[in-house]
């Protein structure tokens, strides 16, 4: 039990370190600035709306936040690597992050506004977990642990997810749940 509150404490800062390094202001139309990040690297910080674009594989900071709470999109990529990706997503009430397991992909998730039901098991139909959560709560998910996530509230559920590796094709836009649905891909 030690061990696993560790590796979740571990992936939890992880997650943190990287999205502090390589995420911290919107974008759009904007003024850039150059700041160094902790290790002594130049990086561009840009200022107003979040890009439309993916902006991996460059040094990026925005406000995430803001970021979360402003997007429109059911679901939106919005930085990939080789090693991680941030995607944004708005879930209008009662729809949900349908159940799915990642075998080779943890999980980090962080509610910016609204309130959910997640719910997680190592099978399917036995999702052992289950937690009501809402504003600034995290949910981590390891690698081979089926989720599911719901709004339960009466307003639009916003949220980020890190996911280490990245999971969804770079750049991807979701416009509506219906949306995702349609275009569900595998998970590995």
């Amino acid at each position: 039990m030690k061990t696993r509150v560790i590796m979740n404490n571990m992936l939890l800062n992880s997650a943190i370190y990287s999205c502090t390094l390589f995420l911290l202001s919107g974008c759009g139309e904007s003024t850039a600035t150059s700041v160094t990040d902790a290790e002594g690297a130049m990086a561009e910080k840009v200022e107003g709306n979040v890009q439309d674009a993916d902006m991996g594989m460059k040094p990026w900071a925005l406000n995430i936040e803001e970021a979360t709470v402003n997007n429109p999109d059911y679901r939106a990529v919005k930085w990939t690597s080789a090693h991680m990706q941030m995607v944004l997503m708005s879930l209008k009430p009662g729809e949900e992050i349908d159940l799915e397991v990642h075998n080779k992909t943890d999980q980090f998730i962080r509610i910016e506004q609204g309130e959910a039901r997640v719910r997680m098991g190592k099978e399917s139909g036995k999702l052992t977990y289950d937690k009501t959560i809402s504003d600034d709560w995290a949910v981590l998910i390891p690698a081979g642990y089926y989720h599911h996530i719901k709004n339960t509230g009466t307003t639009d559920l916003k949220l980020y997810t890190i996911y280490a590796p990245a999971e969804h094709p770079k750049g991807i836009t979701h416009k509506t749940y219906a949306e995702a649905k349609e275009s569900h891909h595998d998970h590995e």
